[in-house]
């Protein structure tokens, strides 16, 4: 049976646990590589950072991290000085479990905002969880990290590359605030081939740009964002070969993209995944920031919520940014490959469009016939839910 989670490759180990940060659910979990060869690492662009993420940004440049300890329910952000000496202690007491030096061990946290840790429960909770540090619960470490999410998100792919069979295996959480600028909410990922740091990091971020930095949920940006990608060094392919770089680029990217989905379409109060396809811009930059209009806003998201089709609202939003090159007598639109404009005409009623809107997953196509630049963008609709999720959470 091929492996389905991150701790079925070989030297790869987590747990997770119920330490007491939220009332009966695991919220305490760690992922251990001790023999990993390198650890990639994209973090959030919100200067209200959390100071796990300082800390563990601060201590990727100078070693190649082995572990990460994750806790839920608690940001641990917008906690100052005490929640850097937090962090730090975190690492520390974690390292000493684990017989690694402290700048090995990284640390996230994901939850409610300007409340310190209790370090009393995070502390005896290491002390239970990491007593044995050679378990593989890949699964217990998906369910400690959610916080508002419905469901975990898993993904395992892998290919030939060369003669050698590369993973790529991992998990994530997001379901709210939720419109990167880094690389994701959560997301850890694990790849059994040997490729050095800098490489790895370079890979990473592609990666995430192509996948987690194209998915919206609500347009907030966490203060937590993290994504880390451990690589244990057991197979080895040729590096120097385009082909085979290309082919470890491309694997990566479909993992990432398929925990992006996974959290797109679980957003809070979320019933249906938008996926927006823009190609025929006059650049890619054109082609991301048009996508990226259209899946964040509200008026799309509601209309796709009440299966209304108001189409015109997906035009508006697409033509929103002066700096885009637009022409609104070059466009074509699809819905789930029906045609509404083709070519600035209108081709379709609405009442053509009724039944496609009653799908979970609703693919909005928009060609500007103007160049060759292409992107798509992932999100999901906007329902009152996730207003009730969101005044209920403390």
């Amino acid at each position: 049976m091929a492996d389905d989670i991150f701790t079925d490759l070989e030297g790869v180990f987590g747990n997770g646990i119920s330490a007491g940060i939220k009332p009966n659910k695991r919220d305490l979990a760690y992922i251990y590589v001790p023999n990993a060869v390198a650890c990639a690492g994209v973090f959030t662009l919100n200067k209200f950072i959390a100071p796990c993420l300082t800390y563990t940004q601060k201590i990727m440049k100078s070693q190649v991290v082995k572990a990460v300890i994750i806790n839920s329910g608690n940001a641990n952000a917008g906690t100052g000085k005490i929640g850097l000496a937090n962090a730090k202690k975190t690492s520390q007491h974690a390292a000493r479990l684990l017989n690694l030096k402290p700048s090995e061990v990284a640390v996230a946290s994901t939850g409610i905002i300007g409340v310190q840790l209790p370090m009393d429960k995070v502390l005896s909770g290491l002390d239970t969880l990491l007593a044995n540090a050679s378990v593989k619960e890949g699964h217990a470490v998906s369910d400690a990290i959610l916080t508002t999410d419905l469901c975990d998100k898993i993904v395992h792919v892998s290919c030939k590359i060369g003669k050698k069979n590369i993973v790529v295996s991992g998990i994530a959480k997001g379901s709210g605030m939720i419109e990167p600028n880094m690389g994701t909410m959560l997301a850890y990922l694990v790849t059994n081939a040997s490729i050095p740091q800098a490489q790895l990091q370079v890979i990473l971020q592609d990666a995430c740009d192509e996948s987690f930095n194209m998915i919206s949920v609500d347009t907030d940006t966490s203060t937590n964002d993290m994504a880390l990608l451990f690589a244990t060094g057991e197979k080895k392919f040729q590096l120097v070969s385009r082909v085979e770089r290309e082919a470890f680029q491309n694997l990566l990217t479909e993992a990432c993209q398929i925990l992006a989905k996974k959290i797109a379409r679980d957003g809070e109060g979320a019933t249906k995944l938008i996926e927006v396809q823009v190609v025929g811009a006059s650049s890619r930059r054109d082609a991301r920031k048009v996508a990226k209009l259209i899946v964040n806003s509200p008026l799309v998201k509601t209309a796709m919520h009440g299966e209304d089709p108001n189409w015109g609202r997906v035009l508006m939003a697409a033509g929103k940014d002066p700096e885009v090159k637009f022409s609104a007598d070059k466009l074509s639109l699809f819905f789930n490959e029906q045609v509404i404009v083709k070519e600035g005409e209108i081709v379709a009623t609405r009442e053509q469009l009724a039944p496609v809107l009653k799908k979970e997953t609703i693919v909005i196509l928009l060609d500007l016939n103007l160049g060759h630049g292409r992107a798509t963008a992932w999100g999901c609709d906007l329902t009152n839910k996730y207003i009730d999720i969101n005044t209920a959470y403390s």
